[in-house]
């Protein structure tokens, strides 16, 4: 039994010091729900603060993406920098900014709230003229 206090013990000293409980079932190799229940039964409400850290953890990520979209950087240069996948990037982006590309093919993000507006056309502008009545 002691073996058992001291391995609970040495997982609360591992969760207190900032580990998530995936690297700390890899180290111990307990599942990650047994883990749980031994922080749980310590006081410690592991699922709940997890997800809020990850929670916050995706709105700091969140608010880096989307300034170094402003300053210009294409969203495989994001990806880069920040060790996210591609897609995960892409997707933060989406929410935000239309990615679309230019005649060159690349990367041009424009944002969201312009979307809708339309341009009158340089040629055949008398198409677009605005009707008096």
């Amino acid at each position: 039994m002691r073996n058992a206090d001291d391995k609970t013990e040495q997982i609360i000293a591992a969760f207190d010091e900032g580990l998530s409980v995936a690297e700390i079932s890899a180290a111990f190799g307990i599942s990650s729900d047994a883990i749980h229940s031994r922080l749980e039964r310590a006081g410690i409400a592991s699922k709940h603060q997890e997800r809020l850290s990850k929670e916050e953890q995706e709105k700091v990520n969140r608010e880096r993406i989307i300034a170094m979209v402003r300053k210009g950087f294409r969203t495989t240069t994001i990806a880069t920098m920040t060790g996210m996948s591609l897609p995960k990037v892409r997707g933060l982006v989406k929410k935000s900014y239309i990615i679309t590309q230019d005649h060159g093919g690349n990367e041009v993000l424009i944002p969201r709230h312009e979307k809708n507006r339309i341009e009158r056309p340089r040629n055949k502008w008398w198409l677009f003229r605005q009707r008096r009545s």
